[in-house]
């Protein structure tokens, strides 16, 4: 039997397959500033979605993980999701939070390293990963 080779990292690394996330970039000419007084120029967050949004954005649902999670709520392992999603018995057409009623968004964390801006993210001033400067 052959081993697997294991990863140096379990984060995602821009260029590693998306599977199903989307990505949002939050450009802005005003700092984001968290609790250790370092500032974040631009900003990405990763997420998921489900469903379908209606027209007045009223059939909108909020799932956020845990610390250790990521934005794969539900669906199947794939590349760039090498497990099932960790709600997938919860979300999705005809389960609890019906995707055919309701539009999901699971967003991933900041510092999270799933995609969202985070230790593993390459540092707009130097292209290194950002590491314990995050």
């Amino acid at each position: 039997m052959s081993a697997t080779p294991l990863p140096v990292t379990g984060a995602w690394r821009s260029g590693d397959p998306a599977g199903d996330r989307r990505f949002h970039n939050f450009a802005t000419e005003h700092p984001f500033a968290v609790e250790n007084g370092s500032v974040l120029r631009d900003v990405t967050v990763a997420y998921e979605t489900w469903g379908t949004l209606n027209a007045d954005a009223s059939n909108a649902v909020l799932v956020c993980h845990a610390w250790t999670g990521d934005s794969h709520a539900a669906g199947r392992s794939k590349p760039g999701h090498p497990a099932p999603g960790w709600w997938d018995d919860i979300i999705g057409p005809g389960k609890y939070i019906d995707t055919d009623r309701w539009f999901v968004v699971c967003p991933n964390v900041l510092g999270g390293c799933q995609g969202s801006t985070g230790p593993a993210a390459a540092h707009p001033d130097d292209g290194l990963p950002y590491g314990s400067r995050f």
